[in-house]
């Protein structure tokens, strides 16, 4: 299920957060890719080991796992550090799938899920498409800045090469208290029925929901 969470960023915090990225340093992107990524990755990754960049994170991280439709639809448990990613003329990251396990050895996080929050305006560059594999086509994003979108962490996934200016994208991972995909999905359909329940409907309707949601979370959620 791939999903689009809009104004995660409203305006006034996307220019603080440009401000607080012009003073990060930056390093090989391909650091942190995983072995067979790392030859089709050519972007830039900010430092954000620092007091400006872990306040940075610290912002983004609780804008992020604030918004509705990540919380309803990805049901965070876990989520990982935060990267900062910058991408130039020519650079991109060619196709690959997300590590299953993230972190370090003795606390590893399963990537149920990845996002990808865009923070440079479609107008600031050419090219560099987030393109997710579909069964039909790929699916080629580039969204307004401020918005993210929600998708499989084992998705085959590309961004294509900038050909003009600068991109700039906030990733991470979440492993989810409902590990199942299909299972997410079921209880995003039902959370999307209770939330247009009518005022004037039937409460018993509405209380069938509730208890249906709840049994289903019982039932599926990893403790």
């Amino acid at each position: 299920m791939l999903l689009i969470a809009g104004e995660v960023l409203d305006a006034a915090a996307l220019a603080w957060v440009e401000g607080q990225i012009a003073g990060l340093d930056w390093r090989d992107g391909a650091a942190t890719a995983g072995t067979a990524a790392r030859g089709v990755k050519r972007n830039e990754q900010a430092d954000l080991s620092g007091a400006a960049g872990q306040a940075l994170e610290q912002f983004l991280r609780s804008r992020i796992l604030a918004h509705p439709v990540l919380v309803t639809a990805a049901r965070p448990r876990r989520m990982t550090r935060l990267l900062i990613s910058r991408t130039g003329v020519d650079g991109g990251y060619g196709d690959h799938v997300d590590n299953a396990l993230m972190g370090p050895p003795d606390d590893r996080l399963r990537t149920d899920l990845s996002f990808t929050l865009f923070l440079s305006p479609p107008e600031a560059y050419d090219g560099g498409a987030l393109a997710i594999e579909d069964p039909l086509e790929d699916r080629r994003l580039r969204l307004p800045a401020g918005d993210l979108v929600l998708y499989p962490s084992g998705a085959v996934h590309r961004v294509e090469r900038v050909t003009r200016g600068v991109r700039l994208a906030c990733i991470g991972w979440i492993e989810s208290t409902v590990p199942d995909a299909a299972a997410r999905e079921v209880l995003w359909d039902l959370e999307r029925a209770r939330a247009a329940w009518p005022a004037e409907g039937d409460p018993r309707g509405r209380l069938a929901l509730d208890k249906a949601i709840g049994a289903l979370l019982r039932r599926w959620a990893a403790t």
